[in-house]
């Protein structure tokens, strides 16, 4: 048995450590499916009543600090190469998501204690319900960096049922398998002991044995061949916008030619690749267009879109465009989920930040738009955009057979692996939990990595890690199901 409540205080550290080890780079399999036992079966035996509510919600505070603390560290050591400002950013987040972490003590407490929900049920309830509000906070404060379920996409096969049930099932699953491990311990005899046990081991083989089963019956079908390049431009390099353009044309006449003629149906940039307006820019056009000629394939890449609101104000995107060898098309995909702060300041009127034009004050996008090249449809997801579920669903809805993922993860880390953050692993594991959830391939595009391929399975392949500049070219795969 445990030790009792007093004794028992650092069982929320145990379990935010624990949790940790669930995500990349490390993606330890068992402490998903065990690190939120620690601070729920601390929270069973606190004392009923308001001095029990209050304790569960300092507990869940304490877990959310030190758990955020260590799997978005990098929010400090993205941002304080440019400004001391990040540590605040970084305390103000951790305030949030630790609110986050005591909302949902605090309810695991009530359902508990107080409704006398199994302790199975509560814990499944209570976490999802909280990782689900964190995700939806107004404006850009939603941060749904990282849920649960994504602790096991470096194992795509267990978690196939997300096709089914979305990535928040998937936590809902593992939250349960976790509250049921909680109460085998607490179980006071033998029967219901066993009892439990032989629900939690259906509760975990039956949806992971049904992701083995559909990995190895999945029909997919090639949708075309992509390369994603690679330039490996250094952040510092692109906060000066001229050395960041002049670094990005050089990579680009290095990388391109070596990509061969007629080889591939698609070339994919990262995003903002061109840190300028191509289209109040003919010259970057005409660039472009003679680039595309290299390959002879269209070629779509991120740079800022923008919207004149009146005669002397525009409002400013982060976008994607598609320039084919015969011309500048008029495709434009406009980001819709910003970056909190760095693209879009929360709660603040936007124009205050015109004349940053590439800070804080971004456009919000609309509309879902496709690519085409070669008869498949492409939706392009930029960056952070990756973590939103509803993203990837809406394009897949809108017809999209494949998806890319256009990212600049510079922001993570540097070349020196004491300078690298667990972001540059994190970010990616978001893209293969879209593809099972949507039965569809993707191809990500990162500046400094990881750029890779990901079938409808949720399988990586052609892989270009981290800190190379070059390209992959692949077959993208795709499904004509959706889910």
């Amino acid at each position: 048995m445990l030790a009792p409540v007093p004794a028992g205080r650092l069982l929320p550290v145990v379990s935010a450590l624990l949790l940790a080890l669930a995500f990349p780079p490390l993606h330890l399999v068992v402490p998903a499916f065990v690190g939120l036992v620690p601070i729920t079966v601390w929270i069973t035996r606190l004392p009923e009543g308001r001095d029990g509510r209050r304790a569960a919600a300092r507990g869940g505070a304490l877990f959310g600090f030190v758990y955020f603390g260590i799997v978005v560290y990098w929010i400090l050591v993205a941002l304080i190469w440019f400004s001391k400002l990040a540590v605040l950013a970084y305390l103000g987040s951790l305030l949030l998501l630790a609110g986050a972490a005591s909302l949902f003590a605090y309810t695991l407490f009530r359902l508990h204690r107080e409704l006398r929900l199994p302790i199975w049920l509560a814990l499944p309830i209570a976490w999802t319900f909280a990782e689900w509000f964190r995700a939806h906070w107004p404006q850009q404060l939603a941060f749904p960096w990282l849920g649960l379920g994504t602790s096991l996409t470096g194992y795509p096969e267990l978690v196939g049922a997300a096709e089914l049930v979305g990535a928040r099932g998937i936590t809902f699953w593992l939250a349960m398998a976790n509250g049921l491990v909680a109460a085998v311990i607490l179980a006071e005899d033998r029967r219901r002991r066993t009892v439990l046990a032989a629900a939690l081991a259906l509760v975990v083989l039956i949806p992971s044995g049904w992701g083995v089963w559909r990995a190895n019956t999945l029909v997919i079908r090639p949708a075309g061949r992509v390369a994603v390049v690679q330039p490996n431009i250094s952040e510092h390099a692109r906060v000066d916008r001229e050395e960041g353009m002049d670094s990005a044309w050089a990579a680009l006449e290095e990388i391109l030619p070596g990509i061969e003629p007629g080889s591939v149906d698609l070339v994919v940039l990262p995003e903002v690749t061109i840190q300028d307006f191509p289209l109040a820019r003919p010259w970057i056009q005409d660039r472009m267009q003679r680039d595309a000629r290299n390959p002879g394939t269209p070629i779509l890449f991120g740079a800022y879109g923008y919207e004149m609101v009146t005669p002397e104000r525009a409002v400013t995107f982060n976008s994607a465009f598609l320039v084919r060898p015969d011309r500048f098309t008029d495709y434009q995909y406009d980001k819709r989920f910003l970056v909190p702060v760095v693209e879009r300041v929360p709660l603040l009127n936007p124009s205050w930040f015109g004349d940053l034009r590439y800070f804080g004050g971004l456009g919000i996008g609309e509309g879902w738009p496709l690519a085409e090249a070669a008869g498949t449809r492409f939706g392009a997801l930029i960056c952070y955009e990756s973590s939103y579920a509803e993203g990837s669903r809406r394009f897949r809805r809108e017809g999209a057979d494949v998806l890319v993922n256009i990212t600049n993860d510079s922001w993570y880390g540097r070349q020196p692996w004491w300078a690298r953050t667990t972001a540059l692993w994190q970010h990616p594991a978001h893209m293969v939990m879209r593809a099972i959830e949507n039965r569809v391939g993707v191809a990500r595009a990162a500046n400094t990595g990881i750029s890779m391929f990901i079938d409808p399975v949720g399988r990586t392949y052609s892989t270009l890690g981290l800190f190379n500049r070059g390209f992959r070219t692949d077959v993208v795969y795709t499904t004509d199901v959706t889910t």
